[in-house]
Protein backbone atom coordinates (compact mmCIF):
# COMPACT_ATOMS: atom_id res chain seq x y z
CA UNK A 1 0.00 0.00 0.00
CA UNK A 2 1.51 3.26 -0.91
CA UNK A 3 1.74 5.52 1.42
CA UNK A 4 1.03 8.78 -0.69
CA UNK A 5 -2.82 7.76 -0.37
CA UNK A 6 -4.33 10.36 1.87
CA UNK A 7 -7.49 10.25 3.78
CA UNK A 8 -8.78 14.00 5.11
CA UNK A 9 -11.15 15.08 7.58
CA UNK A 10 -13.95 15.33 4.38
CA UNK A 11 -13.26 11.92 2.87
CA UNK A 12 -16.24 9.42 2.35
CA UNK A 13 -13.75 6.69 0.75
CA UNK A 14 -12.63 4.68 3.86
CA UNK A 15 -10.62 1.97 1.30
CA UNK A 16 -7.35 3.65 2.42
CA UNK A 17 -7.73 3.03 5.80
CA UNK A 18 -9.03 -0.16 5.75
CA UNK A 19 -6.28 -1.33 3.24
CA UNK A 20 -3.26 0.05 5.28
CA UNK A 21 -1.17 2.98 6.30
CA UNK A 22 -2.07 6.48 4.62
CA UNK A 23 -0.61 9.86 4.69
CA UNK A 24 -3.46 12.03 6.41
CA UNK A 25 -4.05 15.33 6.65
CA UNK A 26 -6.61 17.95 8.26
CA UNK A 27 -6.93 16.07 11.35
CA UNK A 28 -4.04 16.93 13.55
CA UNK A 29 -2.93 13.43 13.92
CA UNK A 30 -1.71 10.36 12.09
CA UNK A 31 -4.06 7.68 11.05
CA UNK A 32 -3.05 4.11 9.98
CA UNK A 33 -6.25 2.26 11.16
CA UNK A 34 -10.10 3.02 10.63
CA UNK A 35 -10.80 4.19 14.60
CA UNK A 36 -14.57 2.64 14.72
CA UNK A 37 -12.92 -0.74 12.95
CA UNK A 38 -12.73 -2.95 16.75
CA UNK A 39 -11.63 -5.97 16.22
CA UNK A 40 -15.32 -7.82 17.40
CA UNK A 41 -18.52 -6.66 16.61
CA UNK A 42 -19.50 -3.18 18.41
CA UNK A 43 -21.24 -4.23 21.79
CA UNK A 44 -24.53 -2.16 20.48
CA UNK A 45 -25.37 -4.14 17.43
CA UNK A 46 -24.76 -7.04 19.74
CA UNK A 47 -27.06 -5.84 22.20
CA UNK A 48 -29.66 -5.04 19.64
CA UNK A 49 -29.53 -8.72 18.10
CA UNK A 50 -30.29 -10.03 21.27
CA UNK A 51 -33.25 -8.04 21.98
CA UNK A 52 -34.85 -9.90 18.58
CA UNK A 53 -34.40 -6.67 16.69
CA UNK A 54 -33.20 -8.79 13.61
CA UNK A 55 -35.54 -11.27 11.54
CA UNK A 56 -35.65 -12.63 7.83
CA UNK A 57 -32.83 -11.62 5.22
CA UNK A 58 -30.54 -9.21 6.85
CA UNK A 59 -28.67 -6.34 4.93
CA UNK A 60 -25.59 -4.97 6.37
CA UNK A 61 -25.23 -1.72 4.97
CA UNK A 62 -21.72 -0.16 4.60
CA UNK A 63 -20.65 -3.66 6.59
CA UNK A 64 -16.48 -2.22 6.42
CA UNK A 65 -14.77 -5.50 7.44
CA UNK A 66 -17.64 -7.52 8.87
CA UNK A 67 -17.25 -7.32 12.35
CA UNK A 68 -21.05 -7.04 12.99
CA UNK A 69 -21.84 -9.12 9.86
CA UNK A 70 -20.19 -11.93 10.94
CA UNK A 71 -21.85 -11.64 14.90
CA UNK A 72 -25.32 -11.87 13.07
CA UNK A 73 -24.86 -15.30 11.06
CA UNK A 74 -23.54 -16.18 14.40
CA UNK A 75 -26.80 -15.82 15.34
CA UNK A 76 -28.73 -17.82 12.73
CA UNK A 77 -29.05 -15.00 10.61
CA UNK A 78 -29.11 -14.77 6.69
CA UNK A 79 -26.80 -11.73 6.13
CA UNK A 80 -25.61 -9.82 3.19
CA UNK A 81 -22.76 -7.72 3.89
CA UNK A 82 -22.16 -4.44 1.11
CA UNK A 83 -19.70 -2.00 1.34
CA UNK A 84 -18.30 0.38 -1.02
CA UNK A 85 -14.08 -0.58 -0.42
CA UNK A 86 -12.67 -3.37 -2.00
CA UNK A 87 -9.94 -4.13 1.13
CA UNK A 88 -12.72 -4.03 3.60
CA UNK A 89 -15.02 -6.43 1.38
CA UNK A 90 -12.14 -8.61 1.34
CA UNK A 91 -11.00 -8.60 4.38
CA UNK A 92 -14.91 -9.77 5.36
CA UNK A 93 -14.67 -12.58 2.96
CA UNK A 94 -11.17 -13.41 4.16
CA UNK A 95 -12.69 -13.38 8.10
CA UNK A 96 -15.96 -15.42 7.13
CA UNK A 97 -13.73 -17.99 5.78
CA UNK A 98 -11.20 -18.42 8.52
CA UNK A 99 -14.62 -18.67 10.80
CA UNK A 100 -16.31 -21.27 8.46
CA UNK A 101 -18.92 -19.13 7.63
CA UNK A 102 -20.87 -19.20 4.03
CA UNK A 103 -22.40 -15.61 3.45
CA UNK A 104 -22.19 -12.94 0.71
CA UNK A 105 -20.42 -9.84 1.05
CA UNK A 106 -19.71 -7.99 -1.76
CA UNK A 107 -18.88 -4.48 -3.32
CA UNK A 108 -21.61 -1.84 -3.87
CA UNK A 109 -22.69 1.69 -4.06
CA UNK A 110 -24.95 1.92 -1.35
CA UNK A 111 -26.65 5.01 -3.67
CA UNK A 112 -27.78 2.27 -6.10
CA UNK A 113 -27.55 -1.23 -5.01
CA UNK A 114 -27.87 -2.51 -8.31
CA UNK A 115 -27.42 -5.85 -8.79
CA UNK A 116 -28.42 -6.45 -5.57
CA UNK A 117 -31.16 -9.22 -4.98
CA UNK A 118 -34.25 -7.53 -2.95
CA UNK A 119 -36.50 -8.75 -0.23
CA UNK A 120 -34.46 -7.44 3.08
CA UNK A 121 -36.49 -7.87 5.91
CA UNK A 122 -33.98 -5.94 8.56
CA UNK A 123 -31.35 -3.89 7.19
CA UNK A 124 -28.58 -2.30 9.73
CA UNK A 125 -26.55 1.02 8.82
CA UNK A 126 -23.69 0.69 11.23
CA UNK A 127 -21.98 4.46 10.35
CA UNK A 128 -22.55 4.65 6.61
CA UNK A 129 -25.20 7.42 6.83
CA UNK A 130 -22.96 9.63 8.48
CA UNK A 131 -20.63 9.82 5.68
CA UNK A 132 -23.19 10.55 3.04
CA UNK A 133 -24.07 13.95 1.42
CA UNK A 134 -27.49 14.73 1.98
CA UNK A 135 -28.01 14.28 -1.89
CA UNK A 136 -26.73 10.84 -1.35
CA UNK A 137 -28.68 10.22 1.76
CA UNK A 138 -31.65 10.46 -0.33
CA UNK A 139 -30.59 8.22 -3.34
CA UNK A 140 -29.40 5.53 -0.33
CA UNK A 141 -33.05 5.64 1.40
CA UNK A 142 -34.55 5.05 -2.07
CA UNK A 143 -32.32 2.35 -3.02
CA UNK A 144 -32.75 0.62 0.53
CA UNK A 145 -36.92 1.35 -0.16
CA UNK A 146 -35.75 -0.58 -3.34
CA UNK A 147 -33.78 -3.79 -2.15
CA UNK A 148 -36.19 -4.51 0.94
CA UNK A 149 -39.50 -6.08 1.82
CA UNK A 150 -43.04 -4.13 2.95
CA UNK A 151 -43.06 -3.63 6.48
CA UNK A 152 -38.70 -3.86 6.38
CA UNK A 153 -37.35 -2.65 9.71
CA UNK A 154 -34.38 -0.30 9.60
CA UNK A 155 -31.96 0.21 12.24
CA UNK A 156 -29.31 2.69 11.77
CA UNK A 157 -26.43 4.36 13.80
CA UNK A 158 -25.06 7.64 12.70
CA UNK A 159 -23.10 10.29 15.26
CA UNK A 160 -24.87 12.39 16.65
CA UNK A 161 -24.72 16.18 17.47
CA UNK A 162 -22.65 16.59 20.31
CA UNK A 163 -20.35 19.17 22.59
CA UNK A 164 -17.08 17.18 21.78
CA UNK A 165 -14.66 19.18 19.68
CA UNK A 166 -12.13 17.97 17.21
CA UNK A 167 -13.25 14.40 16.83
CA UNK A 168 -15.84 12.51 14.98
CA UNK A 169 -15.34 15.12 12.64
CA UNK A 170 -18.07 18.09 12.46
CA UNK A 171 -19.11 17.50 8.94
CA UNK A 172 -19.91 13.60 10.20
CA UNK A 173 -22.22 14.82 13.01
CA UNK A 174 -25.93 14.49 11.95
CA UNK A 175 -28.99 16.14 13.60
CA UNK A 176 -32.15 14.32 14.29
CA UNK A 177 -33.92 16.52 11.99
CA UNK A 178 -31.61 15.17 8.91
CA UNK A 179 -32.41 12.00 9.18
CA UNK A 180 -36.61 13.18 9.25
CA UNK A 181 -35.63 15.06 6.03
CA UNK A 182 -33.56 12.24 4.36
CA UNK A 183 -35.86 9.73 4.88
CA UNK A 184 -39.07 10.59 4.52
CA UNK A 185 -41.65 9.70 1.75
CA UNK A 186 -39.14 5.96 1.84
CA UNK A 187 -38.99 5.13 6.01
CA UNK A 188 -41.45 5.82 8.68
CA UNK A 189 -38.86 6.78 11.19
CA UNK A 190 -40.29 5.05 14.54
CA UNK A 191 -37.70 6.01 17.25
CA UNK A 192 -34.26 8.68 17.98
CA UNK A 193 -32.00 7.35 20.53
CA UNK A 194 -28.92 7.82 22.30
CA UNK A 195 -26.48 5.79 21.42
CA UNK A 196 -22.55 5.14 21.23
CA UNK A 197 -19.49 3.84 18.89
CA UNK A 198 -16.73 1.81 20.27
CA UNK A 199 -13.63 2.82 19.15
CA UNK A 200 -9.65 2.01 18.58
CA UNK A 201 -8.94 5.06 20.66
CA UNK A 202 -7.81 4.95 23.89
CA UNK A 203 -6.98 8.88 25.62
CA UNK A 204 -2.81 7.01 26.11
CA UNK A 205 -3.01 7.13 22.27
CA UNK A 206 -3.82 10.81 21.52
CA UNK A 207 -1.30 11.41 24.35
CA UNK A 208 1.05 9.70 21.99
CA UNK A 209 -0.01 11.72 19.41
CA UNK A 210 0.31 14.59 21.11
CA UNK A 211 4.00 13.73 21.62
CA UNK A 212 4.64 13.03 18.25
CA UNK A 213 2.96 16.36 16.64
CA UNK A 214 4.78 18.72 18.80
CA UNK A 215 2.71 18.76 21.82
CA UNK A 216 -0.43 19.94 20.66
CA UNK A 217 -3.54 18.46 19.27
CA UNK A 218 -7.21 20.12 18.44
CA UNK A 219 -8.90 18.76 21.15
CA UNK A 220 -8.83 17.71 25.18
CA UNK A 221 -8.43 13.58 25.43
CA UNK A 222 -9.63 13.62 28.46
CA UNK A 223 -13.06 15.19 27.14
CA UNK A 224 -13.95 12.15 25.62
CA UNK A 225 -15.72 9.02 27.65
CA UNK A 226 -14.16 5.51 27.87
CA UNK A 227 -15.63 1.61 28.09
CA UNK A 228 -14.81 -0.87 30.83
CA UNK A 229 -11.76 -1.48 28.18
CA UNK A 230 -10.24 2.10 28.51
CA UNK A 231 -11.93 2.75 24.61
CA UNK A 232 -12.75 5.81 23.94
CA UNK A 233 -16.88 6.02 22.69
CA UNK A 234 -18.45 9.01 20.45
CA UNK A 235 -21.98 9.43 20.81
CA UNK A 236 -24.08 7.98 17.90
CA UNK A 237 -27.74 8.25 17.16
CA UNK A 238 -29.87 5.11 16.79
CA UNK A 239 -32.46 5.28 13.90
CA UNK A 240 -35.50 2.47 14.05
CA UNK A 241 -37.83 3.39 11.36
CA UNK A 242 -39.91 1.30 8.90
CA UNK A 243 -40.57 0.37 5.31
CA UNK A 244 -43.44 2.83 3.87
Amino acid sequence: MSTEQVYTAGSANFDPLYAGKVRTEGLGMKFDFAPWNIPEPQPVVVALEASGAFRGKVLDAGCGTGQNSLHLKSRGHDVTGLDFSPSAIGQAQERARERGLDMTFAVSDATKFEGIEGGFETVLDYGLYHVLSDEQRRAYAAALHRVTAPGAKLHLFAFAESELVGLPPQQLRVSKDNFRTNLDGQWRILAIEDSLCTTNHTREYFEKQREETGGTLPFDPDAFDVDEKGRIVYPMSYVHAERI
